[in-house]
């Protein structure tokens, strides 16, 4: 195996379950999931930035309990699941994509970056709880 790839392999390769292992103590903390995959939130007086954040999470759990085939969501699953207007889903994405924590996936369609549920943690839930 040549250094680069080794090193590709040692320092840029997420382990999708590792990451997620790290985070579902916290993640439990706010949402539950059903077998159909759909996104639970167990906390109400959560701001809008929030709830999309924590509903991606829920996504990306989903997935990987084969609860879901997606790991994203639209504009319009959000705005009905998390009972908010259409205007605030797509203004507050906007944000979140401007701040790197949510990638647009198509028209419409957003994803939440494994890579930052912890810094979602940090910085709009009070620090992150990890399993190790």
């Amino acid at each position: 195996m040549s250094d680069l790839k080794r090193w590709i392999q040692e320092e840029l390769t997420v382990d999708i379950e590792n990451e997620l292992s790290k985070y579902k103590e916290k993640v439990k903390e706010y949402i539950q999931l059903t077998p159909s995959g759909e996104v639970i939130l167990k906390q109400t007086d959560l701001t809008a930035k929030q709830k999309i954040l924590v509903y991606l999470i829920g996504k990306i759990y989903a997935k990987a309990a084969e609860y879901s085939d997606e790991n994203n969501a639209t504009n319009k699953e959000l705005a009905e699941a998390l009972r908010l207007p259409e205007g605030t889903v797509k203004y507050t994405l906007f944000e979140l994509r401007n701040e790197g924590l949510v990638l647009p996936i198509a028209d419409g369609v957003h994803s939440i970056r494994i890579s930052s549920i912890g810094l979602v943690f940090d910085r709009y839930f009070g620090g992150e709880k990890k399993v190790e």
